[in-house]
């Protein structure tokens, strides 16, 4: 495994940077997923992101709006900002996709990459929610889709406890242990 590369042992998933937000002046961000058999991510929204889901091998069920779509090879699922979504491994065997969010977006490459080495750690669940509740507001700061769905009516919250985390500097200790030395915009350590 490289630098470009993080896997989540309790989801299943490895992704690959093919090209960050700051290589790319903001455009874009891109990854490449690979996912075990029935994995998949819950419900949530970008706010400002268009989000492409590209499929090369397996099969991806999107359910977008409430309405569940299968995609296979070649195929290609287009979620403006806003849309509420979520995804999963729909097939017997493993789903790789390429994932595009249009402008690039830091927070999601930030996110990605803690939640990971949480998870390889072992302070994550078997739903892959961290264990600390103070892990899950760094998360939902760095990566705000997070707080959709059932975790929006705690949002007050997390966002208090990201704050209180900052403070006694374990955002700063778990950016440093994962390889995000530099927060991104918006986010500070």
């Amino acid at each position: 495994m490289n630098d470009r590369t993080v896997e989540n042992p309790v989801t299943g998933e490895r992704a690959f940077y093919v090209e960050t937000s700051s290589e790319t002046g903001g455009a874009r961000t891109v990854m490449d997923f690979e996912v075990a058999a029935g994995g998949g991510v819950p419900a949530h929204r970008h706010a400002m992101h268009e989000e492409w889901i590209e499929v090369l091998e397996g099969e991806i069920e999107v359910t977008a709006g409430g309405v569940p779509r299968r995609y296979g090879r070649g195929e290609r699922a287009v979620l403006p900002p806003r849309t509420v979504h979520a995804w999963r491994n729909s097939g017997t065997g493993p789903l790789r996709f390429r994932g595009t969010m249009t402008p690039g977006h830091p927070g999601f490459e930030t996110f990605f990459r803690v939640w990971c080495g949480l998870a390889r750690d072992g302070a994550v669940r078997r739903s892959g929610l961290p264990r600390r509740f103070s892990d899950l507001a760094l998360l939902a700061e760095l990566d705000p889709s997070l707080a959709s769905g059932p975790l929006r009516l705690v949002a007050p919250l997390l966002r208090w406890s990201a704050r209180r985390d900052r403070q006694r500097r374990r955002a700063a200790g778990l950016l440093r242990r994962y390889g995000c030395d530099v927060p991104p915009a918006g986010v500070s350590a």
